[in-house]
């Protein structure tokens, strides 16, 4: 997105004026033909929002929270375990987060809400699904990483309701706060945090497995500890995904309604989408023939990067040199190492994994960006001076 700026003159009535005028900046942002004078800290008006608005639900499960073991006579709280500060956390956190996000992202649909308008009601589903797995993954990685630096650690009834509360509240701003902020760009942003966090999640917890000594889907096999939060990163990501594709091309089509390269762009890009999912959906070592459907699946997905690669230059209705480029590049290096795997012992399973994964999601993130700057218009941005007209 290009955004120019510049100074202008603006003349308002003395009752208007009066009202700008203590402001130390107004911008007038000129943004899909509607004009609205603001202070240049009315971008902080979301966030201010958010704050007023995740006390309530923070203090409604604190105090479930507290009740809970004072009917239980629990005078300390063990960090981990059943019936514990985390198991309980978790579960309020997750439920009453997921509600307050369902609960806000409707009403603000429903308002008319501008970062709304192109979020559809059939994404919300996937977006209700995939933030409830986000904070389920969040609050047990906090933990994770808490009981690792404090072990065998227990509060008292106080201190893990305050302790509690802080989850809460972070929770629960963060919902809605995303509702607010909502775009193909905060999309991509969880979707790069959902693949990154859970893949190193599922690595540290294997990490006395020895797991690279075997291959990387072995974190997702039966044979892992906690394998699910391999496979459930890879669906979960595989959803976020689908509903970004849907959310860009709606608005690519409207831009460029007869490029025929961007149609089969969405459908490689789909095709992709569901392939991961199904590498994460059918365990490298499970029952009757999902071995088979893993390894198709993750050939699938290999072979649509590589379409993807070569024919950018005619799938983007958009695409700028250096883009091509990088994909050029990137297709290169790919052949390189896969052709230095089938070769000898260079690089190992692991080794070539690793860096495949990494440079094919890597350019999936540059392509999807590619995409969001190419149905964004530029917005003006103007610097004003007010002037009392009587």
């Amino acid at each position: 997105m290009t955004i120019g700026k510049d100074r202008m003159k603006l003349y308002l009535p003395s009752n208007q004026a009066l009202d700008l005028a203590q402001k130390d900046q107004i911008q007038l942002v000129i943004e899909g033909h509607l004009y609205n004078v603001a202070s240049a800290s009315q971008h902080k008006g979301d966030q201010v929002a958010a704050l007023r608005q995740f006390l309530i639900p923070s203090s409604i499960v604190t105090v479930i929270f507290f009740l809970f073991f004072l009917i239980r006579g629990q005078g300390m709280i063990a960090l981990t375990g059943d019936f514990s500060i985390s198991s309980m956390v978790t579960l309020l956190g997750v439920s009453s987060g997921v509600i307050s996000f369902a609960y806000y992202f409707v009403t603000w649909k429903k308002q008319g809400k501008a970062n709304l308008e192109k979020v559809y009601w059939r994404n919300f589903p996937t977006l209700l699904f995939s933030f409830t797995i986000i904070i389920l993954l969040g609050l047990m990685l906090s933990f994770y990483v808490i009981s690792t630096l404090f072990v065998n650690l227990s509060l008292d009834l106080y201190l893990s309701t305050l302790l509690a509360f802080i989850f809460f509240a972070v929770v629960h701003y963060l919902m809605i706060h995303f509702v607010l902020i909502l775009s193909p760009s905060v999309m991509t942003k969880l979707l790069v945090f959902v693949i990154v966090g859970g893949v190193l999640f599922a690595m540290i917890t294997n990490n006395q497995e020895e797991w690279w000594q075997v291959h990387l889907s072995f974190l997702g096999s039966n044979q892992a500890a906690s394998s699910w939060q391999f496979n459930i990163t890879l669906i979960l990501s595989a959803l976020l995904m689908i509903a970004l594709i849907d959310y860009i091309f709606v608005s690519l089509k409207e831009t460029f309604p007869k490029h025929v390269g961007a149609s089969l762009l969405r459908i490689l890009l789909t095709v992709t989408a569901v392939s991961l999912g199904l590498v994460g959906y059918f365990p490298a070592d499970g029952p009757g023939n999902m071995p088979l459907y893993h390894n198709k699946a993750a050939e699938m997905l290999v072979i649509m990067i590589i379409v993807m690669i070569v024919g950018v230059k005619w799938l983007l209705p958009k695409v700028t040199r250096e883009f091509q480029l990088i994909s050029y590049a990137i297709g290169t290096i790919l052949v390189v190492i896969t052709a230095l795997f089938m070769m000898g012992n260079y690089i190992t399973l692991t080794g070539f994994e690793l860096v495949a994964f990494c440079l094919a999601f890597s350019w999936l993130m540059l392509l999807l960006q590619n995409l969001e700057k190419s149905v964004m218009p530029p917005v003006p941005v103007y610097e004003v001076n007010i002037h009392y007209a009587d």
